[in-house]
């Protein structure tokens, strides 16, 4: 093989990948961000105190004033998916950000005020708050009863990704 054809060749394998890259991008062939269930939040919220508990991934409630029908189908979704996780619940904790005792059914939750007022866009929503007090997303509590498994589930594959990926602390 002469020096010419070598060149061409090395320099076709250096620019296609380059160039179907390029095409992807142009023509939105690729789906970012697909793999979160949630919604990320696109300010920064801090609701909690910093912890440095093993328990640092922490799912929260915040009714607007008192607990609802629909905080209520919070707190059970929340509290579903708490015992499901298993030995991992070492990791999590269920918060109620209220002023109010969380309800007796609910022993699990520990109740916490919030370190600012809670925005009105994360009012009634579940919430994946980290170690910093960070709230990171958030998710729709449903309004029927056969959506909760549907949510649950995923709230479930994010917080379990997110316990895989965890290393603050090693």
């Amino acid at each position: 093989m002469n020096k010419k054809k070598f060149l061409l060749l090395f320099v076709l394998c250096c620019a296609l990948p380059l160039l179907a890259a390029k095409l992807v991008l142009e023509f939105g062939w690729f789906n970012s961000g697909v793999s979160s269930k949630g919604e990320w939040q696109q300010t920064e919220v801090f609701l909690l105190t910093a912890t440095s508990a093993k328990a640092h991934w922490r799912l929260a409630v915040a009714p607007k004033a008192e607990c609802d029908k629909q905080c209520q189908q919070a707190l059970f979704t929340i509290q579903q998916l708490y015992v499901g996780l298993g030995r991992k619940q070492v990791q999590v904790q269920p918060v109620l950000i209220s002023e109010q005792i969380p309800p007796e059914t609910y022993t699990a939750f520990t109740r916490h005020s919030a370190v600012q007022p809670v925005p009105e866009a994360l009012q009634n929503r579940i919430l994946l708050i980290d170690q910093q007090g960070l709230v990171l997303l958030s998710y729709p509590v449903p309004l029927v009863q056969t959506e909760l498994a549907s949510t649950a589930s995923a709230i479930r594959q994010d917080l379990l990704k997110l316990l895989n990926y965890d290393r603050t602390s090693v």
